[in-house]
């Protein structure tokens, strides 16, 4: 697996609890645009996993982007409806938990910031193997986590449910995957107590761009055949899209 340089940055917070949530958010779109896959004949589809209010998820919405908001609280998905119609955007809402969710995809994007963190360790693995199997080949997963460690323990603000992430734990379940960005970004904090770090993992992988046949009308996919491939008298090949 191939990384980017992680390079440290620390930048002051704005004041207010939301200030951490809206640079962490922003900076990880700015990502997004630069290397989302586009395809031709279609809107990119992006599922924002964690979208709450619906900030990031209209943002996209308004630049082209078809979305799905995943999120397990409905007062805050109900409010992103709201703001969609009136600025006459459609976007697609589900209540769910990060921790259970089934997706049916396939996304070009899957997009998460300050969320997967609701996700305890113990279930990570099999949650973004699953993230991961709804992406499309070439698609791209942006994302980013709360970090912990020696150097920086958990801040007075940290909500209960939340467990931090390992140094390099979340570049880890994209192992076979290109890392077009990775990330450590710090930022101080006076919300909740003296003044302390958030430490975030910000991370952007794309998927193995895989073969994938298009079968001609009359000729099923291999895997519901047995025996050699055949083709049905007057058929033309198979045409493989990579």
């Amino acid at each position: 697996m191939r990384f980017a340089r992680v390079a440290p940055a620390v930048t002051r917070a704005p004041p207010g609890y939301e200030g951490r949530f809206d640079l962490a958010g922003w900076r990880l779109m700015g990502k997004v645009f630069r290397l989302a896959p586009r395809p031709a004949s279609r809107r990119p589809y992006l599922v924002d996993l964690g979208a709450g209010r619906g900030r990031d998820m209209l943002y996209f919405a308004r630049r082209g982007f078809r979305v799905l908001g995943i999120d397990i609280d409905p007062t805050g998905l109900d409010r992103a409806r709201r703001r969609a119609f009136r600025f006459g955007v459609r976007i697609r809402t589900r209540v769910a938990d990060l921790r259970t969710v089934r997706l049916d995809g396939p996304f070009e994007v899957v997009f998460s910031t300050s969320a997967l963190n609701a996700i305890p360790p113990e279930l990570r693995s099999r949650r973004f193997s699953h993230y991961r199997a709804v992406t499309s080949p070439g698609g791209i997963h942006a994302v980013n986590a709360f970090v912990g460690g020696p150097r920086d323990p958990p801040g007075p603000d940290r909500e209960a449910e939340q467990s931090p992430f390992a140094p390099g734990e979340l570049a880890s379940y994209y192992r076979g995957w290109e890392i077009l960005s990775s990330e450590r970004f710090a930022l101080e904090c006076r919300f909740g107590g003296p003044e302390h770090r958030h430490v975030w993992d910000m991370l952007v992988a794309r998927s193995p761009v895989r073969a994938r046949a298009i079968a001609e009308p009359g000729l099923r996919p291999r895997s519901e055949r047995s025996g050699p491939a055949r083709r049905p008298p007057g058929t033309v090949p198979t045409r493989v899209v990579v």
